[in-house]
């Protein structure tokens, strides 16, 4: 068994993405501003402990008169007014001689000491300034050490030390600030996420439950209410809401009309059966010769009406199917003339004494198949000679409409009759399966009302189209236009002895 997967909505996946993405936008801004300020505030640390070094070293050289630089010198220096600003605390100042020891130092120290790196005075007296942190009085200081000269001569260096207690307090506000707004941000955009995609999705939930209900009901007049546009504009949801009426209109008609179709083909073929089936029961019981001969050729006619609507049917299941047919160049000049020469032959044109005639075979070359043309034709033709009353024409024309700049050329091949005719309200319904002007009159015929179908679904298949005028009492003209694949000059036949019409038959 297949194991069931999962369920995830997917209003609760656009949520999580979006929050993902955000929350990975909102680390990586809080990272780059965090990192940026700890940067930003050291340098401001280390630019004004570089700046009170050299004040340091301003006074020191003012005051000392020789290079050998002593405790008391330094102190005085330390103690003059311009520098009481040393006094405020956090800010530390400490004098070493070349040998690291303290000369001096600020009152701000008071009995403690800055930490003395040898390795730093060595880089200071190098004149390699640098800083460096380390524990005073309790606390985290930045000691920045530059070398002391006193009539241009390097005799000491200088410590100046800052406190970083406003540094971190400072990052560290920050920090749970951008934490607090970081998750705050989250959960409100994650709620608002959720809450904008389950609107959006809104439509589509419709969708789901509309075709839910129109799989158990089967109700296809049922549709999706199209959502309110701001200032009429059109989006996605809405193209989804009516492309999905569209085929809920569709599927209808399609579902109503195989339905029809259904019911059209088991009534079609129940009525050959039920013949078939009384005359074998007839003949079983015994029946006279004669009657038992009228029996059996009536059971022959059913069998082969029934073996011609199965025909139908199987071409029409073909076609629903995708059937391609083939694409070779045909005469249809030619395919013509075969399938009037066989129309001559229906008995129904002996037994009413119809004249087929062919006005116009002019030679044109199409794009298709061959036999599929013919039966089109055929079924045209057949279907004329049943609905021509007796002493009626039937006209076959081939007509050749050159190639224009617009447009390439086209074979008009025309049936006309002067039979019953159709009434105008029939006109659209014509070329449906099964549909028939005058059904009880057409089953007597012979029709199962396939005919006309059939013929519509080759022409088109040949990327032409039918078209049909009819006068109801004067009879009907049925065209076929095909795309030319190659056009010649008209060409009519030579007429029979003692026969002034192209081509007439007359029985």
């Amino acid at each position: 068994m297949l194991k069931r997967q999962s369920y995830i909505p997917i209003r609760w996946q656009l949520t999580g993405w979006f929050a993902g993405v955000l929350a990975a936008v909102l680390i990586l801004f809080s990272f780059a501003l965090y990192f940026t300020l700890q940067s930003n505030l050291l340098s401001q640390i280390d630019d004004s402990l570089k700046r009170r070094a050299n004040e340091v070293q301003h006074r020191v050289d003012q005051i000392t008169r020789e290079t050998n630089l002593n405790a008391g010198e330094v102190a005085n220096a330390l103690e003059i007014d311009p520098l009481e600003e040393f006094s405020e605390p956090g800010l530390y100042v400490q004098v070493l001689d070349l040998q690291g020891r303290v000369l001096g130092d600020s009152s701000t120290l008071g009995k403690a000491r800055l930490p003395i790196d040898t390795s730093m005075v060595v880089a200071a007296i190098s004149r390699q300034v640098e800083a460096s942190e380390a524990q005073v009085v309790g606390e985290r200081v930045r000691i920045y050490y530059q070398e002391l000269k006193v009539k241009g001569q390097t005799v000491g260096v200088i410590q100046v030390g800052e406190s970083l207690k406003p540094y971190y307090d400072t990052v560290s506000r920050v920090r749970l600030f951008l934490i607090l707004v970081g998750v705050l941000a989250l959960a409100i955009a994650t709620a608002g996420g959720w809450w904008l995609t389950r609107r959006a999705l809104r439509p589509v939930r419709r969708v789901t439950d509309t075709a839910r209900r129109i799989a158990v009901t089967r109700d296809f007049d049922e549709r999706i209410p199209l959502p309110p546009h701001f200032r009429g504009q059109q989006d996605e949801i809405a193209d989804l809401a009516t492309t999905f009426n569209n085929m809920i209109e569709e599927l209808g008609r399609v579902f109503d009309t195989n339905r029809q179709f259904m019911a059209d083909t088991s009534h079609e073929l129940r009525t050959p059966l039920t013949i078939i089936q009384g005359n074998l029961d007839l003949l079983k019981r015994g029946l006279p010769p004669e009657e038992a001969a009228e029996a059996i050729e009536e059971t022959r006619d059913e069998a082969s009406r029934l073996s011609r609507l199965v025909a139908d049917l199987l071409m029409l299941a073909q076609a629903d199917a995708g059937m391609m047919i083939e694409q070779l160049p045909v005469n249809l000049s030619q395919v013509a003339e075969k399938a009037f020469r066989r129309a001559e032959n229906i008995n129904q044109v002996r037994e009413k004494n119809l004249t087929l005639q062919i006005e116009r075979l002019d030679e044109a070359v199409v794009q298709g198949d061959e036999y599929r043309l013919g039966q089109a034709i055929f079924n045209l033709l057949e279907n004329a000679v049943r609905y021509t009353p007796e002493g009626g024409q039937i006209k076959l024309a081939l007509a050749v409409e050159p190639a224009k700049a617009s447009k390439g050329g086209l074979a008009r091949l025309s049936i006309s009759d002067n039979g019953i005719g159709i009434a105008p309200e029939h006109l659209p319904n014509l070329f449906k399966r099964f549909y028939r002007v005058d059904k009880a009159r057409s089953r007597a015929l012979g029709g199962a009302g396939l005919g006309l179908a059939i013929v519509q679904y080759i022409t088109e298949a040949h990327h032409g189209k039918v078209l049909v005028e009819s006068t109801p009492g004067k009879g009907s003209t049925f065209t076929l236009q095909l795309p030319l694949l190659v056009t010649a000059p008209s060409r009519k036949l030579d007429p029979l002895p003692g026969d002034t019409t192209v081509h007439s038959v007359s029985h």
